[in-house]
């Protein structure tokens, strides 16, 4: 996840990444933070959809956040944005922007702490990992490099999408746990759970992935799990139109 924070008051960036940085720790995000200290700076460096979220502060010495907002979507930029200010009357403003939130200043944890599991909601999980110990190392495993994870005995096999395979020493429940219970993976059969975003198809009681492979449907539970795999599907669907349509 690519954070921009754009403020032209030191205490406020500081702040800002600190709490940026607390919060990806708690999710299992990987955080890149970029620090500006004015728009003029930022928009120098600005390249449309390199940022997955924006806290552009309104008012600044040198330039104005609604301003700085208006380039952003004159230039094609999807990134969400965020607004700091201190008063909430430029709000009608922020908003014709398409700006996805606003803080108040002074800030606090709890706001910028919703603000970001709100986000997070929207953004691709790309940035999302995992820690597992297999062959006594702690590995980082991204969710979105994870196939399918299958139990075996008192192991679980976590497959992913180059081929590798990582073994650690895990339930499958606990691995749900681990990810938070991550929405995109199933519980198709006892002890078998599939990313949904590497799933082609469910028929025939089979699920098939897109590399071709297919597993087995808990036949008592295929009409469930084929209808929480289309309404999966229509909702990333409909989440692409949403945020394609933050520049509209």
């Amino acid at each position: 996840m690519k954070i921009a924070l754009v403020d032209d008051e030191r205490i406020y960036l500081d702040e800002m990444q600190k709490l940026c940085l607390e919060f990806a720790a708690q999710h299992t995000i990987q955080p890149e933070i970029f620090r500006f200290s004015s728009s003029e700076d930022f928009l120098k460096s600005w390249q449309p959809g390199f940022y997955s979220i924006i806290f552009l502060d309104i008012f600044m010495k040198n330039g104005n956040g609604i301003e700085t907002a208006q380039k952003l979507r004159e230039g094609n930029d999807n990134s969400l944005l965020v607004f700091l200010t201190s008063s909430s009357d430029f709000m009608p403003d922020a908003f014709s922007c398409h700006a996805f939130d606003y803080i108040l200043k002074p800030i606090t944890r709890s706001r910028v702490f919703q603000v970001l599991l709100d986000a997070q909601k929207l953004l691709p999980g790309n940035s999302r990992y995992i820690e597992v110990n297999s062959n006594r190392q702690n590995i980082p495993v991204f969710l979105s490099d994870i196939q399918s994870a299958a139990t075996d005995a008192h192991y679980l096999d976590i497959h992913l999408k180059d081929g590798s395979l990582v073994r650690t020493r895990m339930t499958a429940s606990e691995f749900l746990k681990l990810t938070g219970e991550d929405c995109r993976f199933l519980v198709i059969n006892k002890g078998l759970i599939l990313n949904m975003d590497y799933i082609f198809n469910m028929e025939n009681n089979s699920c098939i992935m897109t590399d071709g492979s297919r597993f087995p449907l808990r036949i008592r539970k295929a009409k469930e799990l084929a209808l929480t795999f289309r309404q999966y599907q229509f909702s990333q669907l409909r989440q692409e139109q949403k945020n394609k349509g933050w520049n509209t």
